[in-house]
């Protein structure tokens, strides 16, 4: 098995998981280090391991590293809930209703069968950019605060440089637009806030991206914001987080809203050769847009993917939550292949002596 084929393994197995396709069978001897390497390099494994979790014919110890990383996920995403209410906490005490993006978003809007799945970085959040001073400062009273080694960023930056609560967990970005550059053009601020809507959130006060706006976000971001067009390849956990909005909310999506918007800033194709890249990949038929995809997108991806030669698995959750009070960032550290089994064994002897927990 290549690099590719346990890409579209792990596509098979999301697919049948989450979006009602037909559940496929697992490879004869399944090389389950490239199965685990393509879900960890794209930030699937909790996914991928609650889409696995009744595989009954997997090795046991790949069935223990999956349920693992799947505990393991839960915790952190407990925490960065837990975060997230001091945040909004904070921002409605001086009057603001923040908007969460991204993984933020799928949390609060329950996007996935239970908050475990999804993996997160951090905690994004869109507020009022003349506002972000009082917020800054109020957010510093409760325990969140810039690292001094932080890399400053230039003003035009889309977000503020990113604030930890190293007491208590969870980091923030404070975004003052929702993208800057091309991404920025297409999905420009005023418009992406003028179809939040007020949701309720722990007895709090936030506001919600519709569907419309939560599938250009994450095209423009994958795409534009992450270059992910020129470099000719997508991040398999945004592509499925758009297949879940789809899935969820189907006839709110205005595709023709998108792609006028796309399209007058120049990138027509972007958007068409997303939607097929996620057809071809998940299933999901593509609609029709004014645009033709770009021609071989697919067949471009898999030798990004074929080519690639990694050294480390990425966004895997057990390096943060081995050291109490780091950056979520820190989860992006771990797992040279040749180390894997005594890692693993590591791994759910730790949880097993309740060694992860703050």
């Amino acid at each position: 098995m290549k690099r590719w084929d346990a890409l579209i393994a792990v596509c098979g197995y999301l697919r049948s998981g989450l979006l009602g396709g037909e559940a496929g069978e697992l490879p004869h001897e399944l090389p389950w280090e490239l199965l685990v390497e393509a879900s960890s390099y794209h930030a699937l494994t909790p996914a991928l391991a609650w889409c696995l979790k009744d595989r009954t014919e997997l090795p046991a110890e790949v069935r223990d590293y999956f349920s693992t990383m799947l505990a393991l996920n839960a915790k952190r995403n407990d925490a960065l809930a837990a975060a997230l209410v001091r945040v909004v906490a904070a921002c409605n005490a001086i009057g603001i209703q923040p908007v969460p993006l991204k993984g933020a978003a799928r949390l609060v809007e329950d996007t996935y069968p239970a908050p475990s799945l999804r993996f997160l970085g951090d905690l994004d959040v869109l507020i009022p950019a003349e506002r972000s001073a009082d917020l800054v400062a109020a957010l510093d009273a409760t325990g969140f605060r810039a690292d001094a080694s932080e890399t400053a960023l230039p003003p035009s930056h889309h977000h503020l440089p990113m604030l930890h609560d190293r007491e208590k967990g969870g980091g923030v970005e404070l975004h003052i637009d929702v993208l800057n550059g091309d991404g920025g053009d297409v999905i420009a601020t005023d418009w992406f806030a003028a179809g939040t809507r007020p949701v309720p959130f722990a007895d709090l006060r936030i506001r919600l991206p519709d569907a419309t706006r939560s599938v250009g976000h994450i095209v423009a971001h994958d795409q534009l914001q992450h270059r992910g067009y020129w470099d000719r390849k997508v991040e398999l956990r945004q592509v499925l987080d758009l297949a879940m909005i789809r899935m969820a909310h189907a006839p709110e999506i205005d595709w023709s809203a998108l792609d006028d918007r796309f399209c007058r800033a120049g990138l027509g194709e972007v958007l068409p050769t997303y939607l097929a890249m996620t057809e071809a990949l998940l299933g999901q038929p593509a609609p029709r847009l004014s645009h033709s995809p770009r021609p071989g997108a697919i067949d471009s991806f898999r030798r990004v993917v074929e080519a690639g030669r990694l050294r480390r698995l990425a966004l895997t959750v057990a390096g943060h939550l081995a050291s109490s009070g780091r950056s979520p960032r820190s989860a992006r550290e771990w797992l040279a292949l040749r180390k894997w089994p005594g890692r693993i064994r590591l791994v759910i002897k730790a949880l097993r002596q309740n060694a992860w927990s703050r």
